[in-house]
């Protein structure tokens, strides 16, 4: 196993998850055997000015490399060792407030320590651990000796924690060293993008006191973008307009439950309007989407909608949409976009909401907030609009 740092996190550094501001004291190699093989990841250790600290983890896959967040939390009664010990997968469990299944049970190595470990931890330790999870929510229990400790985990985008350490984009494509992990067969949690919208405006996730090795939890699904088949430039008629491609960006929209990467082409016609067209609102969905641009003022303030949730009614222009989903958005490549000032690495957060056949798509950021109304369309229309025309 190679110690050498595989991701462009040091010690050192500064990062902000949910308003709260963390110092990278330290990183912990960890080791599961498993199967006559050997699977590692690293475990950050970050303490926050007010004396809590949490756990970042990274571990690379068969996808590439990915990162997860772990806070612990007080159980009231909780369980014994023994109890914890006796769980096995499929078990029910009950746990902050949770009636949870068991979906996983593992040990744990302490391979390597670089810096500050979290209280309590050395090189060599073995710590004991099962994971449970209820409704979309993981929750994980460790323990060595007789102390039990529980946590929550939440997984993170890679634009999320580019995001928190104000790190460039190009820093994030993370070295796929050492040995490729074992992914796990636990559903991922459902309240990463909503942590991620939360995130922006300070609000505060759960956690505190000293974390444990290990919570290792599974990885969250990532689908990257097909080819482009559109060129800025290009001319083409959608909706009865005349547009021009004006610039390209590729999307990394962070969901529930995982992400993908999408393309997103700003449109201008000959009046000089603004649109959107977009490909895909979901993972695999080979759909596209023309959205234009509100009139009226936005009905509402960045920070009233982060505090928005899924199945809530809003009001646009008279019309009244659903939210259906959550989302952070992250610009991984840009050429001549006019997305979020167009820059590589910039984030927004949004929401999308549905009534019958129309879409809206809400974005925003600390300063401003982007509403716009949209259709979809065949992918063969789009295609089409903007296939080059033939020279006589």
């Amino acid at each position: 196993m190679n110690n050498t740092n595989p991701t462009p996190i040091r010690i050192g550094m500064r990062g902000a998850f949910s308003g709260r501001s963390y110092r990278v004291a330290g990183r912990v190699v960890l080791s599961l055997e498993e199967a006559g093989a050997t699977f590692y990841w690293n475990e950050f250790n970050l303490v926050c000015d007010d004396g809590t600290d949490a756990t970042l983890v990274y571990e690379v896959t068969e996808r590439g490399g990915e990162w997860r967040m772990f806070t612990s939390f007080e159980a009231g009664q909780g369980m014994t060792v023994a109890e914890a010990a006796a769980r096995r997968v499929g078990d029910r469990v009950q746990l902050d407030g949770l009636d949870a299944r068991v979906t996983l049970v593992g040990e744990s190595r302490v391979h390597h320590i670089e810096g500050e470990a979290p209280e309590g931890v050395e090189l060599g330790d073995v710590a004991h651990y099962f994971n449970a999870e209820s409704g979309g929510r993981t929750l994980a229990v460790s323990w060595t000796g007789d102390e039990v400790e529980y946590y929550r985990g939440i997984n993170l985008t890679r634009g999320m924690v580019m995001s928190a350490f104000k790190l460039p984009i190009g820093t994030m494509n993370e070295l796929a060293s050492g040995s490729v992990q074992k992914t796990t067969s636990i559903s991922p949690p459902q309240i990463a993008a909503i942590i991620a919208v939360l995130a922006v405006f300070g609000m505060v996730f759960a956690g505190n006191s000293s974390c444990r090795n290990s919570r290792r939890a599974a990885a969250p699904i990532k689908i990257g973008a097909p080819p482009s088949t559109l060129t800025p430039g290009r001319e083409g008629k959608l909706d009865g307009r005349n547009w021009q491609i004006a610039g390209h960006a590729v999307v990394e929209i962070g969901l529930v439950g995982g992400s993908f990467d999408r393309h997103e082409y700003p449109l201008s016609d000959d009046l000089k309007n603004r649109a959107l067209l977009v490909q895909g609102q979901q993972p695999g969905d080979k759909n596209w989407y023309l959205f234009k641009p509100l009139s009226n003022e936005p009905p509402l303030a960045p920070v009233a909608a982060a505090a928005l949730r899924v199945g809530q009614l809003i009001n646009f222009d008279g019309q009244e949409a659903r939210i259906a989903e959550l989302f952070q958005s992250t610009i991984l490549k840009a050429d001549n976009s006019e997305i979020a000032d167009g820059k590589e690495g910039a984030v927004l957060y949004g929401f999308n909401a549905r009534a019958k056949d129309i879409l809206f798509l809400v974005r925003w950021n600390d300063r401003e907030l982007f509403i716009h109304r949209g259709q979809a369309l065949a992918a063969k229309d789009v295609t089409a609009a903007f296939e080059p025309r033939k020279r006589n």
